[in-house]
């Protein structure tokens, strides 16, 4: 039977991907810090260790495992940014990334493939004035991993970063760049879906903020596809191939639900509420090519917005 392992299993992405694996047949083994929220949320239906336990086990719970996924991490947008949440939000990510990579290090070339999340934060905020997006970027473009611009893409360096010393031990590793995920009952869309359902959605500031996602269907598939090209590592974007901005994303998910989207939210109500997370969370964004998927012909089931929303509101 194959055999996958997950960190953080119990979120919006994995608790879609352990379900989708279940049903394949597919024994999986979830990492986390509580073995009781783990048990409460899949039963006896998968394997849990806690990350205490992880140095123990991790020699023979490595070896014979197809891939390794680490989505570990803290909420970046469920909480105000405070010192405190800042600080939760880093390290929740690069201490257990760093674990992962060096029990897997120990294995070397013989380690199971890590794929690591990462964020399309990671080639920093771009604003721009006008409705057209700014220029685009890709997996080529150059990134200076000791250079932190802002929040996010120090969280996103770093996150990368902390995988540097397992590939110097010979493991392949693929840093998974995610946009905003699109699916039904999680993520961003849940926490957008009651205002704009009472017609209260709009544009976010002035709308022209770049916007790249990816629907969570694809997300899995891409996964997939990726382990039939193992040749592939490094970075990958993990977006749609038509990225928008956020004035055109309220648009079309006020058309799917029928509800006008004339209501548009000011920035300085957003820094009011949100303080710094408004500048980057919200108020910004990057335009984000998926260029490796593409030069592999991965088939997006969503390539356009209008479907992935309809999906997503009509769909399961």
């Amino acid at each position: 039977m194959t055999h996958r392992i997950i960190a953080g299993g119990t979120g919006f992405i994995g608790q879609y991907l352990v379900k989708k694996w279940l049903q394949a047949g597919i024994e999986v083994t979830i990492i986390g810090r509580s073995l009781k929220k783990i048990q409460r949320m899949y039963g006896d239906t998968v394997n849990a260790v806690t990350w205490d336990e992880l140095p123990t086990v991790s020699q023979t719970l490595f070896r014979n495992v197809e891939l390794v996924l680490n989505l570990a991490g803290a909420n970046i947008g469920s909480a105000r940014w405070s010192v405190a949440r800042k600080n939760l939000i880093l390290e929740s990510r690069t201490h257990t990334t760093q674990q992962l990579c060096e029990l897997l290090a120990l294995l070397g070339d013989k380690a199971p493939t890590l794929y690591n999340a990462s964020a399309v934060g990671i080639y920093g905020l771009a604003t721009h004035p006008t409705q057209q997006l700014p220029p685009a970027v890709d997996e080529d473009t150059p990134i200076a991993f000791q250079t932190y611009p802002d929040f996010l893409s120090t969280v996103a360096r770093q996150w990368e970063f902390a995988t540097h010393a397992s590939k110097a031990h010979g493991v392949y590793v693929l840093n998974l760049r995610f946009g905003v995920v699109l699916g039904h009952g999680g993520g961003a869309l849940s926490r957008l879906l009651p205002s704009f359902r009472l017609g209260l959605g709009g544009p976010i500031g002035d709308g022209n903020q770049a916007f790249s996602w990816i629907h969570i269907d694809d997300l899995a598939n891409i996964i997939e596809f990726l382990l039939q090209h193992p040749e592939v590592h490094g970075a990958v974007n993990i977006v749609a191939p038509e990225c928008v901005n956020q004035r055109t994303f309220a648009k079309t998910l006020g058309k799917v639900l029928h509800r006008p989207t004339c209501l548009k939210t000011p920035a300085w109500v957003l820094h009011l509420a949100f303080g710094d997370m408004a500048d980057e969370l919200l108020l910004s964004g990057q335009h984000v090519k998926p260029k490796r998927l593409e030069a592999l012909a991965y088939p997006f089931q969503y390539p356009r917005l209008l479907d992935a929303l309809t999906e997503c509101i009509k769909g399961k």
